[in-house]
């Protein structure tokens, strides 16, 4: 079978009620085998559950269509409270492409251009990031030393100022670790930088940025900062798996990583937000096409821009204490997955790339440890 042959079971917006189902029906029979790939993607995550106790959401999406979306395992393992679609999962590190698209709705909006310096926008630089400019932290070039790890774990309204307490106790002289743009180096403490400085640019909190130039535009309501401590509707437990003790719990003791990796979110909050920057609705194709060129290796502005199974994929991976995210698109197939666990060591990014592989007709193990396969040789890579 051909990748347009297996994926055209995705095509057929009108399939998209018995997608839930393993019942066969008349439908399904005159689409011509089209099930079959469907059953394939459920018997794999049924299998996961069982056999090693995968635990989140998956939505599979074929333009701005949904056309798969289930939950499996706990929201609450100790009350027994099974995961539903529509709860909330932290999303680590997915935070920095929504992060990124808000500086691009900034850009269109004229507020400040992606070549503007950094240090134009935010006090106490030190001198020598007197070159390094918004681009250069969107694409993790910036040259600046990672100070992430300075940064006390306060709330995401106190972090612009914990932000100014660390800048201020830097040395003016203090070098950068590669000249700004020549090279990649992933930092989180770029996308902190980049939030701080947007927050700047429009004079009010990160959080109200990110609703006016992204939230409310794409009527995502229920996509927001974590606060640790409040009673949260529909936020799940995250959990760690240890071999020998099995399920074991995860302290909420990380506020947020601010811009960087702090939002909580639905997996069909995920597939919006990313149909909605996809597809122009929030900035102009052209800056659409930017982002998603790579500018140092295979990142753009908040997409890695891959090959996976021979095909371009533009994805981004989340990690944080309890959960594990992923969001992959494949352009040539218009095909989105989503997957978000509360089990930390459960790679979302493998689980996303065997289900790829049950559509693109290959065969994936269940379980990554008994694979024997490298990640890259599971998302079809070179040894």
């Amino acid at each position: 079978m051909t990748a347009g042959g297996a994926l055209r079971i995705l095509a057929v917006a009108a399939l998209g009620a018995a997608l839930t189902t393993s019942d066969s029906s008349p439908q399904d029979e005159r689409a011509g085998g089209i099930r079959a790939d469907l059953v394939g993607v459920r018997a794999y995550l049924e299998s996961a559950e069982r056999e090693a106790g995968f635990s989140g959401v998956v939505l599979i999406g074929r333009g701005d269509d949904v056309v798969f979306q289930e939950a499996y395992g706990f929201a609450e393992a100790d009350l027994g409270v099974r995961m539903r679609t529509d709860h909330r999962l932290r999303i680590g590190s997915l935070t920095k492409p929504v992060t990124a698209s808000a500086v691009l709705v900034a850009v269109e909006r004229g507020l400040f251009p992606l070549d503007v310096r950094i240090a134009d926008l935010l006090s106490s630089c030190p001198e020598s990031w007197s070159r390094v400019t918004v681009r250069h932290l969107l694409t993790h070039t910036s040259g600046i030393p990672d100070h992430f790890g300075d940064l006390e774990a306060v709330p995401v309204q106190a972090t612009a100022e914990e932000l100014r307490r660390v800048l201020d106790g830097l040395s003016p002289g203090e070098p950068l670790a590669s000249e700004p743009g020549s090279e990649y180096a992933y930092s989180n403490f770029n996308y902190v930088l980049v939030g701080a400085a947007l927050e700047q640019a429009m004079g009010v909190p990160w959080e109200a940025a990110l609703q006016e130039l992204v939230f409310e535009p794409l009527g995502l309501r229920t996509m927001a900062y974590d606060d640790v401590y409040a009673v949260v509707p529909g936020r799940v437990r995250g959990y760690e798996r240890d071999e020998e003790l099995g399920l074991r719990n995860i302290d909420h003791d990380d506020h947020a990583a601010y811009a960087a990796g702090g939002l909580l979110a639905s997996a069909g909050d995920v597939f919006r937000w990313s149909r909605g920057m996809l597809t122009g609705k929030l900035f102009d194709p052209r800056l659409v096409r930017e982002s998603l060129t790579p500018y140092r290796d295979d990142y753009g502005y908040g997409w890695q821009v891959r090959r996976f199974f021979d095909r371009v994929i533009y994805n981004h991976t989340g990690e944080i204490d309890g959960f594990s995210s992923h969001l992959a698109y494949y352009p040539a197939e218009e095909l989105t997955i989503v997957v978000l666990s509360n089990v930390e060591n459960d790679s979302a990014i493998l689980r996303a790339c065997d289900l790829a592989c049950v559509l693109f007709n290959c065969r994936p193990a269940v379980d990554p440890r008994e694979s024997g396969l490298t990640p890259g040789q599971r998302c079809g890579l070179a040894p």
